[in-house]
């Protein structure tokens, strides 16, 4: 079979190479995987940003909203005081008649 050293040295060389290629093949393999799992971690996070990027989009949302209304509530606040300052004294002034009116029968 092996006639010289010369054919115990290709013998050796391509079992080398044949090992060499397993390895090689293998260390792809996981090396695929692992860049596989980060792509899949870096969709994950991306898709965490979109979430999270919506819920404050929409707490700003909220928030314009709720100020844009507490400024123009704000707005009417005197108009409010003042009706009802005015209803107030009218309902005194009316109180203030009945009692003057009860206390003028009972005499």
């Amino acid at each position: 079979m092996f006639e010289s050293s010369k054919d115990i040295l290709y013998v050796s060389l391509s079992a080398c190479t044949v090992i060499f290629t397993f390895f090689l093949c293998w260390g792809l393999y996981y090396i695929v995987m692992i860049l596989k799992r980060g792509n899949e971690a870096v969709k994950q996070v991306t898709g965490l940003i979109s979430t999270i990027k919506d819920k404050v989009d929409r707490l700003e949302n909220l928030i314009k909203t709720l100020e844009e209304k507490i400024s123009h509530t704000a707005s009417y606040l005197p108009l409010l005081f003042k009706g009802m300052t005015e209803l107030l004294d009218f309902l005194k002034k009316r109180k203030q008649r009945k009692t003057s009116n009860k206390a003028a029968k009972k005499q």
